[in-house]
């Protein structure tokens, strides 16, 4: 088919509108692909960044769990007396209590001045002190649970931390294998009474 010269000038008009439109489309298109690179950058730092702070927000929210937690057990220690000064007294107290409600024999003992805790390994963190009294203790007993359930009970009744340190036990000379009620052991105990200072500046 061949194409008349009147038939060329009709479609020049739509010729040129077409090839205007093709050099629009692909001046377009160039733009609108960094356009669109960018978005994608832009979305991908956007994402990166909200998980940052979910990150951080979650970092937040356990560092916040375990200052609860480590706040409660403060208060717990302070409530029982571990937290402060030395206890003497009630120390003294604690003993005599438990020796007339467990109806225990002799029982000899004293209480040296609070020093650092010194235990192999242990550094305290935090402005917190770790400090020890020592209890040298004898005690009379009829059986070994005597010398248990004391330890127990001056643990049980708090205003200290009780760390036993060593103790030695050995049958009493008075035993001669008699039933009359008798002490028949002898016990002699280093046990510290430890507390906690807080000497973090005020």
């Amino acid at each position: 088919m061949k194409l008349a010269g009147k038939d060329l000038k009709r479609l020049s008009l739509p010729i040129g509108a077409c090839l205007v439109l093709a050099v629009v489309g692909i001046g377009s298109y160039f733009p609108a692909d960094n356009y669109l690179k960018d978005t994608k950058k832009l979305r991908e730092s956007i994402l990166a960044q909200r998980s940052n702070v979910r990150g951080t927000l979650a970092r937040a929210t356990e560092e916040e769990r375990e200052i609860r937690a480590n706040l409660q057990q403060y208060r717990a220690l302070e409530a029982r007396g571990i937290i402060g000064g030395e206890k003497r007294l009630d120390w003294v107290d604690s003993i005599t209590a438990i020796k007339s409600e467990r109806r225990l024999f002799n029982i000899g003992y004293t209480i040296e001045p609070q020093k650092p805790l010194d235990y192999p390994g242990f550094s305290a963190a935090g402005g917190a002190g770790f400090m020890a009294s020592r209890l040298k203790l004898e005690m009379a007993l009829l059986h070994e649970e005597d010398l248990l359930h004391f330890i127990d009970d001056l643990a049980r009744r708090g205003k200290s931390h009780v760390s036993v340190r060593n103790c030695n036990v050995q049958r009493a000379a008075s035993d001669t294998g008699t039933t009359t009620l008798a002490p028949r052991l002898r016990a002699v105990c280093n046990i510290d009474l430890i507390t906690v200072r807080d000497n973090s500046p005020r």
